[in-house]
């Protein structure tokens, strides 16, 4: 098609141009697809400590998505609300501490060792996940409402079940007092560990530097483990 005008007395034709397709550069990056997946690892491990740092109620949505450095709609679309994801955090913390495995190596050994590896796979555990041992904290505070939601009372860990098959193999050989309860022994020893965890800060200021080296926590299992032992024992067929 011709377009003409006229200009300056003069006839001008213009032969418009073809319109050519732009190629795509072949150098520009096309963006990347968004991994779902791990948007949400990424949210859930930024808000277990955000909310191990300030409870469920002083933790925010804003703080969460900038440790993850996602946007609050990324939240939102994964888990609903702020309060799902605390259960989330929960329901995760408590499931690793669920996975703490007893080997069948360990289930074999003398009472005493099992019992002694026992507290200390529980003392490990502690120490390496100080963010259980806070968000476990201020859930109490909260009267573990969540936590019932959960329903974490049908599950049962490793750790539970040799401690139970110790005491049991203990008795058996009457070497240990059939009066002791198995859930209270767990109560006793849990509140052995965990204290020296929850409280470490505080207990500093009224005995010692709590320290969490190595050869402390040696020492830590090592008395609790002596203490547990003599307060099970049957002192009568121990004569």
């Amino acid at each position: 098609m011709l377009i003409a005008f006229t200009l300056s007395k003069q006839l001008v034709t213009i032969r418009p141009r073809a319109i050519m397709k732009r190629k795509p550069n072949s150098s520009t990056t096309p963006p990347r697809k968004r991994d779902g997946q791990a948007s949400m690892q990424a949210l859930l491990a930024a808000a277990i400590e955000v909310f191990a740092e300030c409870g469920a109620k002083g933790a925010t949505v804003d703080a969460i998505c900038t440790r993850a450095g996602l946007s609050k709609r990324m939240l939102y679309h994964h888990f609903g609300s702020k309060d799902q994801l605390y259960a989330q955090a929960l329901a995760h913390v408590y499931d690793q501490f669920l996975s703490v495995e007893i080997s069948l190596a360990s289930m074999l050994l003398p009472v005493e060792e099992l019992i002694a590896t026992l507290v200390r796979q529980y003392y490990t555990f502690l120490h390496k996940h100080p963010s259980f041992v806070r968000l476990i904290s201020y859930e109490n505070l909260d009267y573990g409402r969540t936590a019932r939601r959960l329903k974490l009372g049908g599950q049962k860990a490793q750790i539970f079940t040799a401690l139970r098959l110790a005491l049991e193999k203990g008795q058996a050989e009457k070497r240990f007092r059939r009066s002791v309860d198995v859930a209270e022994l767990l109560v006793s020893i849990f509140a052995l560990c965990f204290f020296y965890f929850s409280n470490a800060h505080t207990m500093s200021q009224f005995v010692h530097e709590v320290s969490n080296s190595r050869a402390a926590l040696d020492r830590r299992v090592a008395h609790v483990t002596d203490l547990v032992l003599h307060g099970i024992v049957d002192h009568d067929n121990a004569r």
